[in-house]
């Protein structure tokens, strides 16, 4: 803005010509401010890795020093030499694109090139300036997508954005309902690929990404000086010779990601393009040694950046096994990854039961590589005897794409829970894929790729479906996954009741997902009596299901767990025994890994090969409990029993006396607190920074500080082990939970110790009990009769069941087929007078 005016006067003083009739050296301007842009130039140029040669910059305060035409002229000839392009801006603001051959530096595969971009803006324009490439789109398709800013790189979520919404498929509330509009699948259109045939698609040529950096001291907006430079970055996914066409925006028109954004009064801009060829040439192939503990070969997880904390390879133009909504990649012992030479950080490890590390690599042109990572547990659940498990994540849908495949394959979760130190992996086919996933990879049993140490299966979740109003319900070891008498999707129940009785008749569990979902309320007490909303897709229709004994479990772990816990204390206290199990719900609340909410069941045979059925049978008996991985409460006894959930096996006493609680527990806290970046939201977020520092720092915050209430698809950690963390110690709070209320608690400290612990509590009515670290584990619970009675734990408990079941029905109803109405009123009736009955029994507060 500070040129405006001179350079306007220059501009309209010029004589209008054509851009290829333009000097090659811009002329009558003055060498001062174009010395203040050569300082900021040089010092960006530096700070992103690629400083003008010490003969150059020499050359450029010498010619500094010669008079305003010749400094001018010999300013231009030397930092011509790094332009790859010359953008003119004429009177009329017309733009035109014209290669330029100064710069002799070239692509390196999986790896960004600087360059210059020369501009001669002869119509004092101060509007932004943009780069843009069709071949810098994203290589990828979605049916349907859950976008969210925070987890995307900015170099591609505007393309992602417009691309995404633009597409006419409308899908109504998230999580389906009914009636809505299914995704196109493979043998409804016919046209296709087949599954991981890249030749087929489109896209495959979107091989390259660009960026101005625009960081300080550069700015994002045009001077309007006649003469300015900008600093482009390209990167290339591929190497050989590669072709492209490049754009360059002026004004408000956006980037379309595809090179041909229409021009629109209402959103002025102006556009010019040329074509531009490289010959990338290879990057350095860098092998990593995996071991695990013992030295044996495995895979880990690596998030590996440049000095500018960019990460590789570029998110955006990542295929699998690397996925583009994530900074890590996973590796097995002995794989690559190709760097281009330069030093990097990486940031290394196996999930939370292992310590993880950084360390710094230096790859050197030409010269392959071998770097070696060894990694340390903390703790070894299996070797202790248990197993986990995470029952909810999927291949297909949310941040998966389905071109150029159709989501990802078995043996790709294979290596992400293998990276992660997750035992089992049960992978939910669901709406986005249905037809296509169900035919291709159920079985009824583990997939074949499986190993003795860790298993991917496939089971069910009937979301998307019209069911799903009422809450997304979820089958494990489910034997058929196909509802009796249906043919596509439409055809299943509206209401969930009939649909957990069909999971439980083939000898599967049935389950609730992301159970806190619809039942949020603005309380972080535990229990609390305020009616949830009940208006959306996590253990809504429980309320009614588990009078009918039709739940065995809530998926835990991925939303608030005050909201996930309150109703499962609520109906704990009225002597229903559905029990908890960890998911992630990977990648749709959470992109960032797989087993961030896991089950830890016991197995009778510390050294047997890892089971699903196994890990099955053991949490439905309920010797189990759901943690972060960060946290472990083994061994849970009362009265030296494990618990049981099954009839007849609970513990009984003659009468009221005092219990011994004893179990095993061990926790990690790092010494400095976790923190995680907000960025300008009241919810943190997994980000991949594309702005390069200096800048202003992110906010960091305190996960133990953040709110325990809320509901947010962002990657939120709900379930850490920092919510437990007491003020700055390394302590954290165990807690003894009789019926609901917690009645005796220990601070332990969490320094990766295992330590037994030992309660005496007294139970004077039959009553359930548990372990937990509020926010980080909980153990399932056990049972104890006093006097042979059933649990009557608490009259506002019961109270709370029968509003909370009056609030979901006048919610619920609205979704239901009118050919299923009057049944699921009736089960809803049945659920009514149960809860009246139990109300009736319960003399207990």
């Amino acid at each position: 803005m500070l040129f405006a005016p001179a350079a306007f006067e220059i501009a309209l003083a010029q004589p209008f010509q054509s851009a290829s009739a333009l000097s090659p050296i811009v002329s009558g301007i003055s060498k001062q401010p174009l010395m203040v842009q050569v300082d900021h130039l040089l010092q960006a140029m530096a700070f992103v890795g690629r400083p003008i040669a010490d003969a150059d910059r020499d050359a450029l305060y010498k010619a500094g020093q010669l008079p305003d035409d010749q400094a001018v002229a010999a300013i231009q000839q030397i930092l011509d030499r790094y332009a790859i392009a010359r953008v003119d801006i004429d009177p009329l603001r017309k733009v035109t694109v014209l290669p330029m051959t100064g710069s002799t530096e070239g692509l390196t595969k999986d790896g960004w090139t600087t360059f210059l971009v020369k501009i001669s803006n002869r119509a004092g324009a101060t509007d932004a300036l943009d780069v843009d490439s069709p071949h810098a789109a994203m290589p990828y398709d979605f049916t349907r997508m859950q976008v969210e800013r925070s987890v995307y790189d900015d170099q591609f979520t505007d393309v992602m954005l417009e691309h995404v919404f633009h597409t006419g498929v409308t899908w109504g509330t998230w999580g389906g309902g009914y009636p809505y509009k299914q995704p196109p699948q493979p043998e409804q259109t016919g046209v296709w690929p087949q599954h991981g045939d890249l030749s087929f698609v489109p896209t495959k040529d979107r091989w390259a990404a660009v960026s101005l950096f625009q960081g300080a001291p550069m700015q994002k907006t045009l001077s309007g000086f006649p003469l300015e430079y900008a600093i482009l970055q390209v990167y290339s996914r591929d190497e050989g010779l590669k072709s492209m066409t490049m754009s360059f925006n002026v004004g408000t028109l956006r980037s379309s990601g595809t090179g041909s954004a229409p021009y629109t009064p209402g959103n002025p801009g102006i556009r010019g393009e040329a074509q531009f060829s490289f010959n990338v040439a290879k990057a350095v192939p860098v092998t990593l040694r995996v071991l695990d503990e013992n030295g044996q070969p495995t895979a880990a997880r690596f998030t590996i950046r440049d000095k500018l904390g960019r990460v590789y390879p570029y998110r955006s133009k990542r295929y699998v096994p690397d996925l583009f909504f994530q900074n890590q990649i996973y590796r097995y012992d002995g794989e690559t990854v190709d760097l281009p030479a330069g030093e990097y950080t990486v940031e290394t490890g196996r999930g939370p039961q292992y310590e993880k590390y950084t360390r710094t690599i230096t790859v050197k042109a030409d010269a392959p590589s071998t770097e070696t990572f060894k990694y340390k547990r903390w703790v070894n659940p299996r070797a202790l005897g248990y197993q986990s498990l995470d029952k909810h994540v999927h291949t297909a849908g949310c941040l998966h794409y389905n071109d150029p495949t159709y989501g990802i394959e078995p043996k790709d979760m294979l290596r992400y829970s293998t990276g992660e130190d997750l035992d089992v992996a049960d992978i939910l086919i669901w709406g986005p894929n249905w037809y296509y996933q169900k035919a291709k990879y159920f079985t009824g049993q583990p997939d074949p790729i499986s190993t003795p140490n860790n298993v991917v299966t496939h089971n069910l979740e009937v979301s998307q479906f019209p069911s799903s109003s009422g809450g997304h319900t979820s089958g494990h070891g489910i034997r058929d996954i196909d509802y009796p008498g249906t043919k596509k999707i439409e055809d299943w129940p509206s209401y969930t009741l009939p649909v957990l009785k069909w999971m439980q008749s083939q000898g599967a569990l049935s389950s609730y997902t992301h159970s806190g979902f619809g039942l949020d309320v603005q309380s972080a007490d535990l229990p609390n009596y305020i009616t949830p909303p009940m208006d959306s897709i996590g253990a809504n229709e429980y309320i009614m299901t588990v009078a009918h004994g039709a739940t065995d479990l809530l998926g835990v772990g991925n939303t608030n767990f005050i909201s996930e816990l309150n109703i499962w204390y609520h109906t704990l206290n009225a002597g229903y025994r559905a029990q908890i199990a960890g998911e992630t719900d990977w990648p749709c609340i959470n992109g960032e890994n797989v087993g961030r909410g896991r089950s830890y069941a016991k197995i009778p045979n510390p050294q047997a090969a890892v089971t699903y059925q196994g890990i099955l049978d053991s949490i439905d008996a309920g010797d189990s409990y759901v943690s972060d991985g960060r946290s472990h409460l083994m061994n849970f006894k009362v009265n030296g029993n494990l618990p049981s959930r099954k009839v007849g096996a609970e513990i009984k006493l003659p009468a009221g006396s005092t219990v011994t609680v004893t179990a095993d527990v061990t926790a990690l806290l790092q010494d400095e607190p976790e923190t995680i970046e907000v960025l300008g939201s009241s919810y943190p977020m997994e980000t991949q920074a594309t702005v390069y520092h200096p800048l202003p720092e992110p906010k960091k915050q305190r996960i133990s500080e953040l709110p325990v209430t809320g509901v947010s698809w962002r990657n939120i950690p709900w379930w850490h082990i920092e919510r437990a963390r007491i003020g700055d110690t390394r302590n954290v709070l165990l807690e003894v939970v009789v019926n609901g209320k917690p009645v005796a608690s220990k601070q332990i400290v969490a320094d990766g110790e295992i330590r037994p612990i030992e309660f005496n509590i007294p139970i004077e009515q039959s009553s359930w009990i548990a372990l937990r670290i509020l926010g980080a584990s909980h153990t399932n619970p056990a049972f104890v009769l006093v006097d042979k009675k059933p649990i009557r734990g608490s009259k506002a408990s019961v109270e709370w069941m029968i509003r909370a079941l009056h609030q979901a029905y006048e919610v619920k109803r609205n979704g239901w087929r009118p050919e299923d109405y009057d049944e699921a009123t009736a089960a809803y009736d049945y659920a009514y007078q149960s809860f009246k009955k139990i109300l009736h029994e319960t003399s207990a507060p």
